[in-house]
């Protein structure tokens, strides 16, 4: 009975033995379909050259231009090149065609990523008759109910000791560590900066990865200079190369060099195709969805330092994060001639601007600079997002910047997709350099008196006829600068000028010597200068009974607080 129980443990450490050394001769690691427009993540490490074997099912299928797949890649995780892709080693012009494969790759020592993802080149949201013929014809439904995600898989395996899987992240997240900074793995509806600081020259290797849609970018990244606040790189949907997969995965990888400074670097996501769910098929390397910024050198990296927020040179003018129904100003003054850099964000209303800004001359009322569609471009997001983003030599004097928006589409309460720098929706306004900003000087709008004033008559509210006399001693140019409402060929809202001395009118507002005054197409304003002869007048401003001075029945006039009339001298 001993011998036998003897013989047993013998038997059984022996089958132990062979058990441990057989699953000690290879190591094995599987990805697989887990989903429509998801990815399946593994890694594995050589710690020599192998041959890596591949086995597993996919699928390829086409029709009417479009192409479906559920295919296996594999990355080399330093030089982030794919070494192998089962739709480029098996392409087929079938319209379907399921891929059965087992094939040995020779791979050098190093670390691998692998991924598996199932998904579209075009992105259909909605069932079409194209998919219901295909439904009938092959009894094979569209996505995931055309077939059962297990079937489609990849086993990687190799030999014990050499091969050793991972989990598929951590590499990536070592090298992203070892970034001056990385934005990655983005998702949806994201607006992600990381700042960081240069003590000198650095040469620096940029790696973005993004959307596209025809020549504008989606999920972009760029670089600013917060001294500046100048963008010195940013990621060109015309320029950029294909990423893989669907055709708007685009990526940079180039190489920059900045100078010494502080710099933020940006990365929007729109609120869909990222790392949280790909709605065509997904990028090549899929978890640098975002930027990330390399030194070329040890030397380079030295230079590198925590981002100093001192750095930043806020804006002399500041109207952002403007709201619904908003109507903001701020008076400044140039004690002489600058160039001062203008960013404007606002909602396009088809024909004319919904919410804009302008900048006028304080003692004039001259608008001076304006955003218009004509000038602006797209801001991000929805079609209707515009910016400018440009610099304006402004002459020696007094400006009011202003910014208007009307009741919808506004920061922090958007009904489109919002901008890709929503804090920024208003007017911002920057001098070029520290100096500059020593010659420039705020006022308080509502309170600025200019000394050109003749006589005026402002913030006029229903149902008043308000009349002031003056004189001129001799023959004067006159700036007229009035705001009222008119429609129909007719004025609701208006002001005149009649002689004192023999009671006729010498001037009088009509719609026709008007144009727009912005807001409602039925605010109208004049701004133009005749000559009066020396005498004795009387300045008139009448209205009816709504929309005037802060009880608007429509959009008001984007100089509410000047509605009414004023005389200044030329």
């Amino acid at each position: 009975m001993k011998n036998r129980t003897y013989n047993f443990t013998l038997v059984l450490v022996a089958f132990l033995l062979f058990q441990v050394q057989s699953s000690a001769q290879s190591s094995e690691l599987k990805v697989m379909d887990t989903g429509w427009g998801r990815v399946d993540i593994k890694g594995f490490s050589l710690k020599a050259n192998a041959k890596v074997k591949l086995v597993g099912t996919g699928e390829s299928y086409k029709r009417s231009g479009n192409s479906e797949a559920a295919y296996a890649w594999i990355l080399n995780s330093d030089t982030r090149k794919v070494v192998w892709n089962l739709l480029d080693d098996y392409n087929s012009k079938n319209s379907r065609k399921v891929i059965d494969f087992e094939k040995e790759l020779d791979l050098e020592k190093g670390d691998y990523e692998v991924y598996y993802a199932a998904g579209s080149n075009y992105y259909n949201d909605g069932y079409d008759f194209g998919d219901l013929m295909d439904d009938v014809f092959s009894s094979r439904s569209k996505r995931s109910s055309r077939r059962s995600n297990k079937d489609f898989y990849m086993n990687v395996s190799g030999p014990s000791g050499i091969f050793v899987p991972n989990n598929g992240t951590e590499i990536v997240d070592e090298k992203a560590k070892n970034a001056i900074v990385s934005i990655i793995r983005t998702r949806d509806d994201k607006n992600i900066k990381k700042g960081f600081t240069l003590t000198g020259e650095t040469k620096i290797r940029v790696y973005a990865i993004g959307e596209a849609t025809g020549k504008s970018a989606v999920d972009y990244a760029w670089i600013t200079n917060v001294k500046t606040n100048k963008r010195v790189w940013v990621m060109d949907a015309e320029w950029d190369d294909h990423a893989g997969g669907g055709e708007k995965n685009v990526f940079e990888n180039k190489d920059i060099t900045l100078p010494a400074g502080s710099y933020m670097v940006h990365y929007v996501t729109d609120d869909s195709h990222s790392f949280e769910e790909w709605n065509v098929l997904p990028p090549q390397d899929p978890q640098f969805w975002g930027v990330t910024l390399w030194a070329l050198s040890k030397e380079d990296f030295a230079k590198v330092k925590s981002f100093k927020e001192e750095d930043i040179v806020k804006p002399i003018v500041d109207l952002t994060k403007a709201g619904d129904d908003e109507n903001l100003s701020k008076g400044f003054t140039l004690e002489e001639p600058m160039n001062l850099r203008i960013v404007c964000l606002g909602e396009s209303g088809g024909n004319d601007m919904a919410d804009y800004g302008w900048i006028i001359n304080a003692d004039t009322r001259e608008t001076v600079w304006e955003m218009e569609n004509h000038n602006s471009e797209s801001a991000g997001g929805a079609s209707k997002n515009r910016m400018i983003d440009e610099v304006v030599k402004f002459e020696k004097g007094n400006y009011i910047a202003y910014y208007s928006t009307d009741d919808s589409h506004s920061y922090n309460d958007w009904n489109d997709t919002p901008p890709f720098d929503p804090e920024q929706w208003g007017l911002a306004i920057w001098t070029e350099s520290e100096k500059d900003s020593k010659k420039l000087k705020m006022f308080n709008e509502g309170d600025f008196k200019t000394k050109n004033v003749i006589a005026q008559i402002v913030k006029v509210r229903d149902d008043e006829s308000i009349r002031k006399s003056f004189s001129l001693d001799k023959d004067t140019k006159v700036r007229i600068y009035a705001i009222g409402e008119g429609s129909g060929r007719d004025m609701a809202d208006y002001g005149w000028i009649e002689n004192k001395d023999n009671g006729k009118v010498v001037w009088e507002m009509t719609y026709r010597t008007t144009e727009r005054a912005g807001g409602a197409s039925k605010n109208r304003m004049y701004n133009g200068t005749i000559m009066l002869p020396k005498g004795n007048y009387t300045l008139f401003y009448e209205t009816d009974d709504s929309h005037s001075y802060r009880d608007w029945n429509d959009d008001p006039p984007r100089d509410p607080e000047m509605y009414g009339i004023t005389l200044y001298y030329d």
